[in-house]
């Protein structure tokens, strides 16, 4: 890429924010933050299971460690244990036959 069209995209992405003002002050807002204490929900992490793997999957426990999520899945016999750190990318740590 370009020197002049990064320098485009950059003033482009600059120009959206700022003509979005409710997007630039959200990260200061309490609780906004993606990790937050709480954790996710058991919906948003069965959500987030079936997106990734596909919907013949099912949740059978969760547990949140600090910035981690841990999972047990089921599909078709085979039980994995999976891990998340933004609930995007899963990584499959043991596999086991049920």
């Amino acid at each position: 890429m370009n020197s002049q069209r990064r320098r485009f995209m950059q003033a482009c992405g600059a120009a959206s924010a700022m003509m979005l003002p409710g997007l630039a002050g959200a990260s200061r807002l309490p609780g906004s933050d993606a990790h937050s204490s709480a954790g996710p929900s058991p919906a948003q992490i069965e959500k987030s299971i079936k997106a990734g793997f596909g919907g013949g999957f099912s949740v059978r426990s969760h547990r949140c460690d600090g910035r981690l999520v841990h999972a047990d899945i089921q599909h078709a016999g085979t039980c994995y244990r999976v891990v998340s750190q933004d609930l995007f990318d899963w990584h499959v740590v043991a596999t086991t036959r049920a």
